[in-house]
């Protein structure tokens, strides 16, 4: 028989049956990820490669991880602004930094910050870009890359060029021209290649040290035009253009590396998601087709690879350091 005291039990019963299934919605919608839109930080002003690298990846990023995907540009102190917004953020993978392994390898050697080269994790490796040196292309001083070394070296600080900020890549390479080239010229910091080339176009500067990703748009255009690349020989665009080893000069390689990197104490689960999201988005038309028309190349490659290029980077700048030849400007 069904009486006051069966009904009162059945409630109880129904009661913690209701109670136990809310306890496990909170630990269920917490293991869901990504739960909210993504987040890619640029340590850069936007017009630059590793801006035009984070555009380029969130499109097929969003269709793979079902979430939308910001990029937030955040420029600065050669990328310290933005890459140190990224070490604060909540270590749960919905905030990332697209950057060079030089934000985590090399600013911590030359300026004081609030994080350090392990205080992000590498996630997957996303590009690889040749740096060239570009002028206005109807600048009859630098009319070859001879006459580039050639003024360069001629007067102490003659010309002046600028790069994308103190620790940059940019700014790496252009020190290893000087000492190629035993020359030094008049350095001007920016808060990223973009700014940059405006400047460079407008005629306030003489050269600047870029990635060809973000020079490639103003090759194409007739506004400026590549008279070196710091590295090997490379294709496309540049297959004219010639290195420092065909000009007679000691040779080294500066070729970009852009990565994504996520915060220390990210769960290895949501890495690993991120990897995998990461590298098929890299193998997409949307961004390989981009990349590859703007004379970089896709790269796909592991958090691993990504945290061997940074152990590069922080020796390379130590041994800068030592030298008096990088310091903050």
């Amino acid at each position: 028989m069904f009486n006051q005291k069966n009904s009162r039990r059945f409630f109880l019963q129904g009661a913690a049956s209701l109670a136990a299934c809310a306890a496990l919605q909170p630990a269920t919608a917490q293991s869901r990820f990504p739960s909210k839109p993504i987040t890619l930080v640029v340590p850069f002003a936007p017009g630059g490669n590793v801006d035009i690298v984070a555009r380029s990846l969130g499109v097929p990023l969003t269709k793979l991880v079902g979430q939308s995907v910001i990029v937030e540009n955040r420029a600065g102190g050669g990328g310290a602004v933005g890459t140190g917004t990224v070490a604060r953020a909540e270590p749960d993978g919905h905030t990332l930094l697209v950057a060079t392994p030089g934000q985590l390898g090399t600013l911590p050697e030359i300026i004081k910050l609030p994080y350090k080269a392990d205080s992000l994790v590498p996630v997957a490796l996303l590009s690889r870009t040749p740096v060239v040196v570009v002028v206005r292309a109807n600048d009859t001083r630098f009319k070859t890359a001879a006459d580039f070394v050639k003024a360069a070296k001629a007067a102490k600080q003659g010309v002046t060029v600028g790069h994308a900020g103190p620790g940059s890549p940019n700014h790496l390479a252009l020190l290893q021209f000087e000492d190629s080239a035993k020359a030094q010229v008049n350095a001007v910091p920016y808060k990223g290649s973009g700014p940059a080339l405006v400047d460079l176009i407008g005629g306030q500067i003489d050269a600047v040290v870029d990635q060809i990703t973000s020079s490639t748009p103003h090759i194409k255009s007739g506004a400026l035009r590549a008279v070196m690349v710091l590295g090997p020989q490379a294709g496309g665009l540049l297959a004219s253009v010639p290195t420092l080893s065909q000009l007679g000069l000691p040779a080294f390689d500066a070729t970009t590396f852009v990565g994504a990197f996520a915060p220390k104490g990210t769960p290895a689960a949501n890495v690993a998601s991120l990897q995998g999201w990461i590298s098929k988005s890299v193998a997409q038309p949307e961004f390989s087709n981009v990349i590859r028309d703007l004379g970089s190349e896709p790269v796909g490659d592991t958090g691993a690879a990504l945290q061997r290029l940074v152990d590069g980077e922080v020796t390379l700048a130590a041994q800068m350091v030592r030298q008096g030849r990088l310091k903050a400007d």
